[in-house]
């Protein structure tokens, strides 16, 4: 089984109510354990979400794009939302039903959209990036076979982030003492220092956060 990791967005943002959760600065967006479209076009979700969740509710409440919600009453714990999505989104999510292809969750947020792995044969796969909706904007992270047991975490990565990181790991980057420096790891992949120094912050980025959600 193939997969494939992009990251997307679309110009004002995936959904209304979404914007409002991420202007919220007592709202922490975790990732979506869940999203399909329902055969009438409207959107399923259960979104993690940390913080003032009162506030959540109030968001969401009598908001016209959503349809109903179930927020817990606890300060952390997946909000259940059937709403209306903005057609971009409706037809992107769509495309897992017409074509028989997974989108893996947790999906994660970036700084400028969402983190998404879709997997299915090379193929659908192929026809599905053809396929999505001229309106939203996509970058390639990753691509490659899905094996069996892959970490999660992993899957947090691009291709060149693993290839940093296993670098890294093999020359002692993280043992006491350091068995090799950014330099080193630069010169062997032959790119800058400073690219190496950006990818392994961002890396431990990823991989930390996940470790705390």
């Amino acid at each position: 089984m193939e997969s494939i990791t992009l990251e997307i967005s679309v110009e004002g943002g995936f959904h209304p109510a979404n914007r409002l959760l991420e202007a919220d600065p007592s709202i922490t967006r975790e990732s979506l354990h869940y999203v399909t479209i329902l055969e009438d076009g409207t959107i399923v979700l259960l979104y993690h979400l940390r913080g003032d969740l009162t506030q959540v509710r109030t968001h969401l409440t009598d908001h016209k794009g959503v349809i109903s919600c179930d927020v817990p009453e606890s300060e952390e714990g997946l909000v259940y939302i059937h709403g209306r999505p903005i057609k971009p989104i409706r037809e992107f999510f769509s495309l897992g039903r017409t074509h028989g292809i997974v989108f893996e969750t947790p999906i994660t947020h970036t700084d400028d959209g969402l983190r998404i792995t879709m997997s299915g044969d090379e193929q659908t796969l192929h026809r599905v990036i053809a396929e999505i909706p001229s309106d939203i904007e996509l970058t390639l992270l990753r691509k490659g076979e899905r094996k069996p047991g892959e970490s999660e975490m992993i899957s947090l990565l691009t291709e060149r982030q693993i290839e940093v990181l296993t670098l890294a790991v093999e020359k002692g980057y993280y043992e006491t003492p350091r068995g090799t420096t950014h330099e080193k790891i630069a010169t062997q992949l032959g790119v800058a220092t400073t690219t190496v120094s950006e990818h392994l912050r961002k890396i431990e980025h990823q991989v930390f956060s996940a470790l705390v959600r």
